[in-house]
């Protein structure tokens, strides 16, 4: 009884220390972490910490490697209040380190006081999901109108809920509480995310500067009004509760954000529904958000004598990231003497709140994780997103008849947008480029980022060569960034093995880039034509590169030549068509979408590299291609062949299943084509 107070007094005395003010590190759940009620924040979120967090059960399963992946245990329910676990611990281990325990004993510890991860999770159906949407039945081929309406199948199986018995026991759970339905990105991604969230909901419309196409995309595709609105209510709670959105759904994600593309999903959504009432509703959690990254994240950097304030990810935690704890301590382990390993940890939490985790645009030599220095890193597409917030802003306001706040928004983001070009634009290059503050200089290396202010139009529009430019330096004469089958990869650094580097494709980059280059200004931009003669024989090409784009069809997008054989492909297209392909191939191959792909082969492969085995679903890789599809619902078409050439129908596969078949049809496949050519 005794021990069981001191517990008690201990943890409660702790709750109310500021952090840091008795302890160096900085860990991810603490009291700054809610701003709930002082007696029911601190017991949910100190008294868990403890077990999910930081503490000796933490250490002694990944010192064990009871999982392969640490972020199974963090996920698993507590089947007692967090204080019982505890003192259970102690009463049986002691402060035995966890270096001298049995992994045994250790195992049937969390055998005993545990439940599997994802039980508190209750699979549920959307209540607005339709069959076949009206909307996809716009698309024209009919194997790519079946896919998409697979696709919405998948909305079903990724759908979840919390049961709500958590409520009243939060603090037996990692999980962050939210009240309504939400869409999973998939596999070990079980809770909801922030950034994925965009491309799943997201209805994609024209610019206001640049009207050309309306875009729908993910459940907004599908006429999910009502599931939208949900997880746009959920993000909102989030920022309601802690002042910001987590990277995902769970306690070891409060000290670290995401990409900040909420106020993009309320703009996206009103854009589809015309809702005023639900702006009306939102713009006050949204102006919260846009201040958590103004006070929090924001750096002052000189060039030229001038001054400019901008954005940078940086979270304040410093120790293992609880979901990558054993992978994040061996990786310590290998760094030079002298080096700081809370700087190491703070780099790589800083590096997992950019969605980027890992690339080697965060390092210093390019090559190793352990020259990690993401705080030293500006970043040049956090900076295109939050001068697009500014703009979406100005938008909101204005149309809730908020004329004053619509007129801040429109000045402050027209003072940002100079600060962009002044801070990340590359004359020379014609391109914008991360900032290193350690150096003081561009890091002139291609990644896909380079093209979110084009995405987000943070510049001038009216400057129609500065868009040319940064096409030019994307093309195949510079980079080689557009020569590849199945789509553009996130970096050229070929000597990584980092899952966000080459030769990993990934839908939000592709898209942004699709987007970026349909959204512009710039007639060249939008109209990149390159001449091709029609149906040149299969053995005449290159690579399926050709076959991909050259057998679709272009309809009214089509321009005659003196030549009468010549097509005329938007750049765009091009790479949608790519993306959509392979994205397409490898699903009637292995029966899956994956969360990324491998662009540079004869065909696409789901992607590799990283600190986990690649994920099927998926989420933001559905709302993409769901968004492709109907953007050129009628250019895009299945080559002659294509489905023969792979399956009949999907397969379903385990993952490891899944990889091998795709491995073993290249035989089939290669078989196939030749008996056609001879």
């Amino acid at each position: 009884m005794l021990f069981r107070w001191f517990s008690l007094v201990s943890i409660v005395f702790l709750c109310f220390i500021p952090n840091g003010s008795l302890q160096v590190e900085v860990h991810v759940c603490d009291s700054t972490n809610s701003n709930n009620s002082v007696p029911r924040h601190c017991y949910t979120y100190f008294f868990n910490r403890f077990i999910y967090c930081n503490g000796p059960i933490l250490a002694a399963v990944n010192y064990h490697a009871l999982y392969n992946d640490s972020k199974e245990f963090v996920d698993m329910p507590m089947k007692q209040d967090p204080l019982v676990v505890s003192n259970a611990w102690y009463a049986k281990f002691g402060n035995t380190t966890a270096a001298n325990l049995n992994k045994t004993d250790v195992q049937a510890f969390v055998n005993e006081y545990f439940s599997a991860a994802g039980t508190e999770l209750i699979a549920c159906t959307p209540d607005d999901w339709q069959e076949k949407p009206p909307k996809l039945a716009t698309i024209a081929d009919p194997a790519l109108r079946e896919w998409a309406y697979k696709l919405n199948g998948i909305w079903k199986t990724l759908c979840r809920k919390i049961d709500p018995a958590i409520e009243q026991h939060t603090s037996r759970y990692s999980l962050l509480y939210v009240p309504n339905n939400f869409i999973v990105p998939g596999g070990r991604f079980r809770e909801f995310y922030y950034w994925d969230a965009y491309w799943i909901i997201k209805v994609c419309k024209a610019s206001r500067v640049s009207v050309f196409i309306k875009l729908f995309q993910g459940l907004i595709a599908c006429e999910m009004y009502n599931t939208t609105k949900s997880m746009i209510r959920n993000l909102a709670t989030m920022v309601d509760q802690h002042g910001f959105v987590p990277n995902g759904g769970r306690v070891y994600y409060l000290q670290r954000s995401q990409p900040p593309l909420l106020s993009a999903m309320v703009y996206e959504l009103y854009e589809a529904t015309n809702d005023k009432d639900f702006i009306a509703e939102l713009l006050p959690t949204l102006l919260k958000e846009l201040n958590f990254w103004n006070e929090k994240r924001t750096v002052k950097v000189n060039l030229n004598g001038k001054e400019f304030e901008v954005y940078q990810y940086k979270t304040p935690s410093n120790v293992p990231r609880p979901e990558s704890y054993r992978v994040d301590t061996v990786n310590s382990a290998k760094l030079a003497n002298g080096m700081d390993k809370q700087q190491f940890y703070q780099d790589l939490a800083s590096a997992a709140e950019s969605g980027w985790d890992f690339s080697t645009r965060w390092f210093s030599d390019y090559k190793s994780l352990t020259t990690i220095e993401t705080t030293k890193v500006l970043p040049v597409d956090l900076n295109g997103l939050l001068c697009w917030n500014m703009d979406i802003m100005e938008y909101l306001y204005e149309q809730v008849g908020d004329t004053t706040n619509s007129q801040i928004f429109r000045n402050r983001r027209a003072v940002f947008r100079d600060t962009v070009q002044n801070v990340f634009y590359n004359r020379t290059d014609g391109t914008w480029y991360d900032f290193n503050l350690r150096t003081q200089s561009h890091n002139p290396r291609f990644y896909t980022s380079t093209a979110v202010p084009l995405f987000t139009n943070c510049y001038n529009t009216l400057n129609t060569g500065k868009s040319q430019k940064v096409f030019d330096y994307m093309s195949v004469s510079k980079m080689g960034d557009f020569n590849y089958p199945g789509g553009i990869p996130s970096s050229m650094s070929q000597e990584s093995t980092e899952q966000w580097d080459f030769p990993n494709g990934w839908s939000p980059n592709n898209h942004m880039i699709i987007e970026g280059l349909r959204k512009s200004a710039n007639p060249e931009m939008q109209d990149q034509i390159r001449k091709k003669k029609v149906l040149r024989p299969f053995y005449e090409r290159k690579n399926t590169c050709d076959e991909w784009s050259h057998r679709t069809k272009v309809s009214k997008f089509s321009l005659g030549t003196d030549d009468g054989v010549n097509e005329f492909f938007f750049q765009g297209f091009l790479i949608a068509s790519k993306w959509v392909m392979g994205n397409f191939r490898v699903f009637y191959e292995t029966g899956h979408m994956w969360e990324k792909y491998n662009v540079i082969g004869s065909y696409p492969q789901p992607g590799s590299g990283g600190e986990y085995d690649v994920q099927d679903g998926f989420g933001w890789t559905n709302g993409a291609i769901l968004d492709l599809l109907l953007t050129y619902n009628d250019r895009l078409f299945v080559p002659d062949n294509f489905i023969n050439a792979t399956t009949a129908s999907p397969v379903q596969t385990t993952t490891k299943v899944a990889l091998t078949q795709l491995q073993n049809s290249w035989v089939v496949l290669f078989a196939i084509l030749i008996y056609q050519l001879f």
